[in-house]
């Protein structure tokens, strides 16, 4: 059950400073460019970065039949819209 979005234009600055973000947030990201994530409420993701061309994709690969997708998007949209292009 995987959905996946492509965030564009994020160099490797700003995913640190996305990463330290989250981690203020208490959502702890692994190191490394291809991670899996556990987010509140039992919401699982994968997060893949490719360095050369500028890309993150987050993956929803797990979450409770009580949290809608698009909310789960709602939120990473947000997180992430300071760092795109």
């Amino acid at each position: 059950m995987s959905d996946c979005k492509q965030y564009k234009g994020i160099d490797r600055d700003e995913l640190n400073k996305l990463r330290r973000r989250l981690a203020k947030e208490g959502i702890n990201v692994p190191e490394g460019d291809d991670v899996e994530v556990e987010a509140p409420f039992g919401v699982h993701l994968t997060a893949k970065y490719e360095e050369g061309a500028r890309l993150l994709e987050i993956c929803i690969t797990k979450k409770p039949m009580f949290v809608p997708k698009s909310q789960i998007w709602k939120i990473v949209d947000k997180g992430t819209a300071p760092y795109v292009d």
